[in-house]
């Protein structure tokens, strides 16, 4: 069951590593991602991984990025089957 939203303030590398979302920042944290219902990026200066993007539409993560006012800009819903590859 996923409740926890994340949080991204401050610049960061995401990246996907055995089930679990690794932060690697000031300091590396993991949380595994089938707790996560929702991540919020609020800083400009985070990088994600392909692998980690995939396996969080996968799991229908919601992702939402913010602008440098920390204004919501782009929230990704999931592409589930309703598109074609050209």
């Amino acid at each position: 069951m996923s409740w926890r939203i994340v949080v991204i303030s401050k610049r960061a590398k995401l990246d996907l590593q055995l089930g679990q979302m690794v932060v690697r920042g000031e300091e590396v944290t993991k949380i595994v991602l089938s707790e996560i219902s929702t991540i919020l990026i609020e800083s400009t200066a985070v990088s994600l991984t392909a692998s980690l993007i995939a396996e969080l539409a996968k799991r229908k993560i919601k992702v939402i990025f913010c602008d440098e006012k920390k204004n919501p800009s782009l929230n990704c819903p999931l592409c589930q089957g309703h598109f074609e590859l050209v």
